[in-house]
């Protein structure tokens, strides 16, 4: 009942709302210079009228202007030329009625008025910010996310120049893994979001609280240092131009799973919110400790086994539903006196999906394999995020309040069967794990421009706090010798695990730019300094069920899995739990980045432009733990980098430019990488280990780059680059492991190569048939990139000598490839249809012996089609995603070969399926007759 209210009142709003036939909306807009520095106090003039107003600090602006009306936009600011924009008019869509208008510098020649249309100067404004951006870069705005089905910033990031995705969260740019970039929000860095690898997963913020992403692929002095594939900035919405709230709802079909069986065990009734509700936590009144527990008598652990939960193992079965989304945002602007606007931005987004996988799963060895498996899989998902940011902005000053808090909750449950042939045993094996991960963003950050020297100021001040969390993570396993009729438990596979992870971050910044003239030419200086400040604490702790006495019930041994581990069967001569956390499942890490920076914006000439300086960079780092003997383990670690950077720009004419740049970066040890603890991933397969003995990288790069800007809103781009690493990081074998015990931890190879080249293209179809609305309405783009890779590590079967592996840097893929087509009109629909493809991606790095694991090839092609309707204010989009359904399929790579082959032998396989889905979104106006 209360749905069909709730339906109801929306229908009535909207009925209501589409009846207020508005007179006058807001026109919002921003003014920026070829530099792409906003022009404070720029004075934009609706011709032959008096409406006038000035730009803030940030270039924005806002008019009111009346619907059915065409206007001119007159646009002006001392030492730049007149700019006159056509064909303005306004409806009630909101992102229609928004403008970026490009100054450019006033000519010799005196006063010259630019004329431009509208269509073609807010589509020239896409391109702009990579045209003049001081360093090499590529991005993706607001307007093509909304037109992507990609429902996180992980998913957004795979359709940029050079970039794709691991795991769906996981940033690779220019080939090179994770853990060679780095992460902004906001203008504040983020910390690793992951326990076991350096890496911010970026699944946990929503695609559609995004207003833009800019990856630099080239240092400039006033960024971290700390890259050497991408630097990855986020920036969420802002200050809105008008009030608004929209509401949407999306549901997705997948043919794995939806309306299919779902297995789990038994689910909370605060599962759905992404928070368990108790259920799984630790039980209170167990000893702090294993000593404290150890020392206790059998019948003292007997009776603290008894305080577990132990009707959490049965199976429940259900129908998985369809994955959906709803979400919900609001904004508002308030004018105050003198023209200052305060602003608020707030938004909710839920997300709840139950998706089926069948994943086969194999280890090879010399003649055959370890065993051969296939894991039901059934994970229920559920996201959570919400954004609040509130803004004050006048003609000189900005001060930003700006708030991001996500959960992402999983709980996977699978069933494994197969045979294990080093075993000589069928198994059977259940297992739940549950991740819940908290990531929250605070920031309040100030921008300033002061009459003296027209110098600006600006400052960021941020806290995040990221949490990992996994209540009991259970597994069970069951044997079945070959030629046995007997199903037992394997008690040694059969645990409990419990782990925390909490990472605080606090950041500070500043900067200072001094604008002043040199060679006829505005130049600028710029310098500033900044702090990273990290705490990690980490601790876990692992059970694993045993015989308590030699009067053990060896039936007990034989009961089904739903029974077994009833407190009932803790007893002399039932169960009992043995507690084997390591002294190492525990460590406390701390570091800090102090920097300071100085950098040149010169303008040489017309078309010289030179970006230089260098960047100081003091790291910190201390970790504090104990190996597996208990001894302790204390990293202290002191390091100063000195991080020069050039940036070169060419133009030779107004619509081209050659670049060139060069740089010193480095890629430091993650807490998790130096970190003694060791886990065993049952659903992998292999354990993962720290190593305290890590060193950094240091990364030399070399960029050349040609652009060419044909056209508003068009580019074609080629280019190059080098990277020289000294001791790269690499996730890899362990020497001693051996097919049926792998050991994967962090070491430092000696050195390695990369050289790769970029194209990048996107091209108006117009030119097709010039008559045809719909080929001038439809725009080509795509990206490719092609990289080789060298590496050279000592080998410690050939008494120390250096070996060129001849292989890419662990995470490499050899090209990467994105296309697509996207067809935009107000008046019919707009369309998006989008392809991409990874080269073999080196996913784990095998020892010599084992051979390195492989990534395949698969083809990724995703449609999107979506219809403005009820007078612009709603959009209806049918989205349909991994349309060719590949398989995600990894592999030994036996034969040593390039690409796959018939020979190499499969690590894990699995079809995702394709989604379709229906969404609609609706927003209520609030702008008044």
């Amino acid at each position: 009942m209360s749905k069909k209210i709730l339906l109801l009142l929306m229908m009535v709003m909207a009925a209501y709302l589409q009846g207020l036939a508005q007179s006058t909306v807001k026109l919002s807009g921003k003014v920026i210079n070829t530099r792409n520095e906003p022009v404070p106090g720029a004075t934009v003039t609706i011709e032959g009228t008096t409406k006038k107003t000035a730009a803030d600090v940030e270039g924005r602006f806002t008019i009111q202007l009346e619907t059915g009306k065409k206007y001119v936009l007159v646009v002006s600011s001392a030492g730049y030329s007149t700019k006159s924009v056509e064909d303005v008019q306004v409806t009630t869509d909101e992102i229609a009625n928004s403008i970026s208008v490009v100054l450019e510098n006033k000519s010799e020649l005196g006063e010259v008025v630019v004329r431009t249309s509208v269509k073609k100067e807010t589509t020239s404004a896409l391109i702009n910010l990579q045209r003049n951006n001081i360093a090499v870069s590529s991005g993706i705005a607001a307007d093509l996310i909304r037109r992507t089905p990609d429902r996180t910033t992980g998913e957004v990031l795979k359709r940029v120049s050079g970039t794709s995705i691991q795991d769906n969260k996981f940033v690779i740019v220019r080939g090179l893994s994770d853990r060679y970039n780095a992460a902004f929000i906001n203008n504040a860095q983020l910390p690793s979001s992951e326990p076991d690898r350096k890496a911010f997963s970026f699944d946990v913020i929503p695609s559609n609280m995004i207003d833009n992403i800019v990856i630099n692929k080239t240092a400039t002095p006033e960024l971290t240092g700390e890259f050497a594939g991408g630097l990855i900035q986020v920036q969420t919405k802002d200050i809105p131009s008008k009030k608004f709230l929209s509401v949407g709802v999306q549901w997705g079909y997948n043919t794995n799973s939806t309306f299919k069986d779902f297995t789990s065990n038994p689910r909370t009734n605060t599962d759905w919110l992404g928070w368990d509700n108790g259920t799984r936590k630790f039980p209170a009144g167990f000893p702090a400790t294993r000593q404290e527990y150890g020392q206790m008598p059998t019948s003292g652990q007997i009776e603290k086994s008894q305080l577990f939960q132990d009707d959490v193992f049965r199976q429940v079965n259900a129908t998985a539903l369809p994955v959906q989304q709803y979400n919900l945002s609001y904004g508002s602007v308030k004018t105050l006196k003198n023209n200052a606007k305060l602003g608020l931005i707030a938004a909710v987004t839920y997300r709840n999906a139950m998706l089926k996988y069948s994943v086969d799963r194999s280890m090879a060895e010399r003649e055959g394999s370890v065993f051969d498996y296939t894991d039901l899989q059934n994970k229920y998902q559920v996201n959570l995020g919400a954004l609040v940011n509130l803004t004050y902005s006048e003609r000189n000053h900005k001060v930003s309040w700006k708030n991001i808090y996500n959960r992402f909750y999983e709980d996977n449950y699978y069933t494994r069967s197969g045979f294990n042939n080093s075993r000589n045993q069928d198994i059977t094996f259940y297992s739940s794990v549950l991740n819940q991960r908290n990531f929250f963003s605070s920031q309040l950050e100030g921008e300033h421009q002061f009459n003296i020297a027209k110098a600006k100021f600006r400052w960021n001040a941020g806290y995040a706090l990221v949490t990992r969390t996994q209540p009991d993570l259970r597994t069970q396993q069951y044997t079945q010798a070959s030629g046995s009729d007997q199903v037992i438990l394997d008690y040694d596979d059969s645990r409990r695990f419990w782990s925390d992870l909490y990472d605080h971050t606090v950041t500070a910044s500043g900067a200072f730019t001094l604008p002043f003239d040199m060679f006829g030419q505005k130049q600028n200086f710029k310098f500033g300094g900044g702090t990273v400040i990290r705490f990690r604490d980490f601790k876990a702790r692992i059970f694993r069920v045993e015989e308590a006495t030699s009067q053990f019930d060896q039936s007990l041994s034989m009961l089904p899995f739903d029974q077994i581990f009833n407190k009932n069967n803790f007893s002399q001569t039932g169960f009992v739990y043995d507690e084997f956390t390591n002294n190492s499942d525990k460590y406390f890490g701390v570091s800090a980045i102090n920097s300071g920076f100085a950098m040149f914006d010169n303008k040489l000439s017309e078309k010289l432009r030179l970006i230089w300086g260098a960047r100081v960079e003091y790291f910190e780092q201390f970790l504090d733990s104990k190996d597996l003997s208990a001894k302790k383990v204390t990293i202290d670690t002191e390091k100063w980098d000195v991080l020069p950077s050039l940036n070169l720009t060419y133009s030779p004419t107004s619509k081209s430019n050659i670049r060139v740049a060069a740089s010193q970066t480095v890629a430091r040890p993650e807490f998790r990488e130096i970190a003694p603890f060791q886990f065993y991933d049952y659903e992998s397969s292999y354990s993962i280990a720290g190593n305290q003995d890590l060193k950094r990288t240091k990364i030399l790069n070399l960029d050349l780059r040609y652009e060419i800007y044909p056209a508003a809103g068009e580019v074609f781009s080629l280019g190059g680059f080098y990277k020289r690493f000294d001791n790269p990081i690499e996730f890899r074998l362990n020497s001693g492991s051996v097919p049926e015990r792998r050991l994967y931890t962090y070491s430092n190879a000696d050195k390695a190569d990369t050289y790769g080249a970029e194209l990048e293209f996107r091209k108006n179809l117009g030119f097709i048939s010039k008559s045809s609305d719909f080929m001038n309405n439809m725009v080509g783009f795509g990206n490719v990139t092609y990289l080789i890779s060298d590496v050279n590590f000592t080998d410690a079967s050939s008494s120390g000598q250096s070996i060129n592996a001849n292989r890419p840097i662990q995470g490499q893929s050899p090209y990467m490839v994105n296309a697509g087509l996207q067809y935009t009109s107000d008046k019919l629909f707009n369309m998006t249809l989008m392809y991409n493809r990874i080269g073999p991606r080196l996913a784990l790095v095998g020892n010599g012996e084992i051979a390195d694991i492989y990534e395949r090839p698969r083809n990724l092609l995703d449609f999107q089609v979506a219809k403005r309707i009820l007078k612009k204010q709603g959009e209806l989009k049918l989205t349909f995603s991994d349309i060719l359904n590949n398989k995600i399929y990894l592999y030994e790579n036996t034969s040593g070969g390039k690409e796959y082959s018939s020979s190499d032998k499969m690590f894990s396989s699995y079809k995702p399926g394709t989604t379709i889905s229906i969404g609609f979104t609706y927003d209520f106006s609030f702008d008044k007759k």
